[in-house]
């Protein structure tokens, strides 16, 4: 199975295949990667698993023995390089994002294991880690990374999920049914993580039923009198042709539909995932998990598109391309819009959607709809500190700019520069811009000086202080 979803989602890229010679040299590498470890040589272990893990991507064990030689070269320190992994990250994550968008699998992949040479503890680059070994038929080392990421942040929903789809896909239906119950647990109004754990465990029936009658025919004597049939792929050598021959069988079992949907969706072959899960929408009775699904896949389709006419604008003088991206840009937050806006009536509790569909309407300036989003996604600790500085920033734009200081100043405790750099001046920054508009330069001097303490070229601050200190 495994191998045939990384025939499909590859384009017969020949890292999938490993040659000999490629064998040979991760072997090697190997060894000295081992030799490494006994002289508590880390940096030569990390490289020489690292050239392993080149040779051969799906390799489970190199992967494991690689992310132990990063945390040991570290001292565990859960920081990895420190400040100067943070300002190569930004080059390496913008390198994945393209690979991934052009869907070159092999140079996301060897992206993301560079990033994680700086900082293995990166949870953002564990995670695309994971989603690009699913990506390329990687299931094991998928798995692996995704658990990584979720032991740095056990209550983040969105690598919980992603994590008990990557189970779900290998068949590990037991664990993928803990991991929701560890959602349902944190949240036990959370509708999908309930009706999760009931699916996969029909499911689990239902593949057991069918295993043990697909091994009663096997054992029947074969019909010698039977018209030869047209030669067509064995089953499990085309996981397409097998769904689709299982939708034929079974045209009102939903469980197929989905998992077809699926598979399109990660071959990125959105269109087909669109209409085959449509058909499953109306065997559903226009059932609103397949809904969801739809309107998930179709947002990636816009999102594709949109990259391709930014590639297209990028060319050259070219007004047209760039009105085209420019509009195919105001589609998509319309539809991601409309689309959260289902979603939090839907998950009333999930103050993640809240947040982020208070993120779209600033950017539509929509400040009224914004706040009251923002303020109720204050409620979750790990938003706290970005809802905080974005519903300061929306009441400053809605001219209520006693507010926006009040909401400035609650978040500034919790600001973390090694944690978000950004945020931590762009806070100070316009915490000092409202104190001095308010007429209190003593406090606008105090949040200016944090930001030149931590960039002294940030924006205006430093002319804005000297015009402070100066009188002017």
């Amino acid at each position: 199975m495994t191998t045939a979803v990384a025939t499909a989602m590859s384009d017969e890229q020949p890292e999938f295949r490993n040659s000999e010679d490629n064998i040979k040299r991760a072997t090697l590498c190997y060894k000295r990667g081992v030799e490494a470890v006994e002289k508590l040589n880390w940096d030569l272990a990390g490289e020489m698993f690292l050239n392993a893990v080149k040779f051969c991507p799906d390799k489970l064990n190199f992967r494991q023995l690689l992310r132990n030689s990063q945390c040991k070269r570290y001292k565990d320190n859960k920081t990895g390089a420190g400040t100067l992994a943070k300002m190569k990250l930004t080059g390496i994550r913008g390198r994945i994002k393209k690979a991934k968008v052009a869907q070159t699998w092999a140079e996301a992949d060897l992206a993301c294991e560079e990033g994680l040479m700086l900082n293995p503890w990166d949870v953002a680059l564990n995670v695309e880690l994971g989603e690009v070994a699913r990506a390329r038929g990687f299931l094991d080392i998928a798995k692996f990374s995704l658990n990584f990421a979720r032991g740095l942040d056990l209550k983040n929903r969105d690598i919980n999920v992603r994590l008990a789809e990557v189970l779900k896909e290998k068949g590990e239906y037991d664990e993928a049914t803990k991991i929701w119950q560890h959602l349902y647990n944190l949240d036990p109004t959370d509708a999908q993580a309930r009706s999760e754990m009931t699916r996969l465990q029909s499911q689990k029936v239902a593949e057991k039923v069918e295993g043990a009658t697909t091994s009663r025919e096997a054992m029947k004597e074969p019909n010698v009198f039977a018209k030869p049939q047209r030669e067509a792929a064995a089953p499990g050598q085309s996981i397409e042709l097998d769904l689709k021959h299982a939708i034929r069988k079974e045209p009102t079992r939903l469980e197929h539909y989905l998992k077809l949907g699926e598979f399109y969706k990660r071959a990125n072959k959105f269109e087909e995932a669109i209409e085959v899960l449509n058909q499953g929408l109306a065997v559903s009775g226009n059932s609103p998990d397949v809904r969801e699904k739809i309107e998930d896949i179709d947002l990636l389709l816009l999102e594709r598109n949109l990259e391709n006419a930014k590639v297209e604008a990028s060319k050259g003088e070219n007004e047209q391309a760039r009105l085209h991206a420019r509009s195919l840009a105001e589609e998509l937050l319309k539809r991601e819009i409309e689309v959260l806006q289902r979603r939090t009536e839907r998950y009333p509790a999930d103050l993640g959607r809240k947040y982020e569909l208070a993120s779209r309407y600033m950017r539509v300036q929509n400040w009224a709809q914004a706040i009251p989003l923002f303020q109720k996604a204050t409620q979750d600790p790990r938003l706290k500190v970005k809802a905080l500085f974005n519903l300061g920033k929306s009441f400053m734009y809605d001219k209520k700019l006693s507010l926006a200081r009040g909401q400035f100043e609650r978040a500034i405790p919790d600001l973390n520069f090694d944690f978000d750099p950004e945020l931590f001046k762009e806070c100070y920054y316009w915490a000092g811009r409202i104190a001095e508009e308010l007429k209190d330069p003593a406090k606008a001097e105090e949040y200016y000086g944090r930001v030149l303490e931590r960039d002294y070229d940030y924006k205006d601050t430093k002319d804005r202080l000297e015009g402070l200190q100066g009188g002017g």
